[in-house]
């Protein structure tokens, strides 16, 4: 070998400047989820009086960032804390891979489209066929290749929900009582089945179902119903705003939606001011003093929230992203934003191969 043939190695993508973010411990819900932790709660077998749900922001690639936080979850040991776990659109992939047990795996298939290049073409496209082949990916790819073990979601005990927006109501709908491999898979392509660009509307116990985000990115309709305390993770740091669709793409997706129901072009059109809103709203909600700081039990009655999102100054990726390095840094920052959060600690991170069982049970 000739020293003229030498390159540089590539950089770490898991080592930068970006702070962790904040420690969260005293957060009434964040010591709501080790007490269970400390003491062995089981799901369905509760004592403490209080029912806590995770709610997951997807946000197409971006939502490798929830990925990672979901990851930080469980190698922490704290999935068999919460209740029940929603997500919307990629979140709600994020979910089912948590209560698979398999969230650390999710995230390292982001940077390969969930785990097969094939997910996202262009020449599909001009011939009619969907840029984003998710049905691929679901029912072949986490069947096959990386495989999904839904058997570990019905076993857990936790309840999973998976949100989408039923076309002909223009409406939130929350699946639930998912029992079967069959309607855990279908449940996630309904819920991430993007307008126009990821095929037609998925149907599912008598609905037309369309992505999740075009009515609520952020899953906390039905848990500010249902739980007493939430961790949200979010993928964007406080302050940055969602972002709209390209000119084009914006005119294309309207054009498709205004043929299954007019009503579903006004929910694509005030999506971001709805998402900001509801963000802030968030915020808002899990400050201290609107959590009864000091008092890790909560008051009765009172809905407690908590929020982890990356840190300010985060780089912040979109939902399209594609570069491999991209996608496992923000995995990376995701989890350190989650782990710092729940743990107290920035760790360290290290790029290393992961075996897994073949026998998939």
């Amino acid at each position: 070998m000739r020293l003229s043939s030498l390159r540089h190695f590539a950089r770490d993508p898991l080592l930068g400047p970006t702070p962790a973010g904040s420690d969260q411990r005293d957060h009434p819900v964040i010591a709501a989820i080790h007490r269970r932790r400390e003491e062995g709660s089981r799901p369905g077998a509760r004592t403490d009086g209080r029912r806590i749900a995770l709610a997951i922001e997807g946000g197409g690639m971006r939502g490798v960032v929830s990925a990672g936080m979901a990851a930080a979850i469980e190698q922490l040991g704290l999935t068999d804390s919460f209740d029940e776990v929603h997500g919307a659109s990629a979140g709600a992939f994020n979910a089912a891979f948590l209560l698979a047990g398999q969230a650390e795996y999710l995230t390292g298939l982001y940077p390969h489209g969930f785990g097969n290049p094939r997910f996202a073409r262009i020449a599909p496209t001009i011939i009619g066929r969907p840029l984003f082949d998710l049905d691929y990916v679901i029912n072949d790819v986490w069947r096959q290749q990386r495989p999904l073990v839904t058997d570990r979601i019905v076993r857990r005990g936790i309840a999973l929900h998976c949100t989408a927006t039923d076309v002909d109501s223009a409406t939130l709908v929350d699946l639930a009582g998912l029992d079967s491999d069959e309607e855990i898979r279908t449940a996630l392509r309904a819920s991430a089945r993007l307008p126009w660009l990821a095929g037609a509307p998925v149907h599912f116990r008598g609905r037309r179902l369309l992505d999740a985000t075009l009515s609520e990115a952020i899953p906390v309709t039905t848990p500010r119903q249902t739980a007493t305390d939430i961790l949200v993770l979010q993928t964007r740091p406080h302050g940055v705003p969602h972002k709209p669709l390209p000119n084009v793409v914006a005119r294309l997706t309207d054009r498709y939606l205004e043929k299954l129901n007019p009503a579903l072009v006004e929910l694509r059109r005030t999506r971001t001011e709805r998402y900001d809103r509801l963000s802030s709203e968030l915020a808002g909600q899990a400050a201290p003093q609107a959590n009864h700081a000091g008092d890790p039990k909560g008051s009765a009655g009172e809905l407690n929230v908590c929020v982890i999102r990356p840190p300010a100054g985060t780089p912040t990726i979109g939902q399209m992203e594609n570069r491999q390095d991209q996608l496992a840094a923000a995995g990376s920052r995701g989890l350190k934003a989650a782990w710092k959060a729940l743990a107290g600690e920035e760790p360290e991170l290290v790029s290393t191969p992961h075996a897994y069982p073949s026998r998939r049970v």
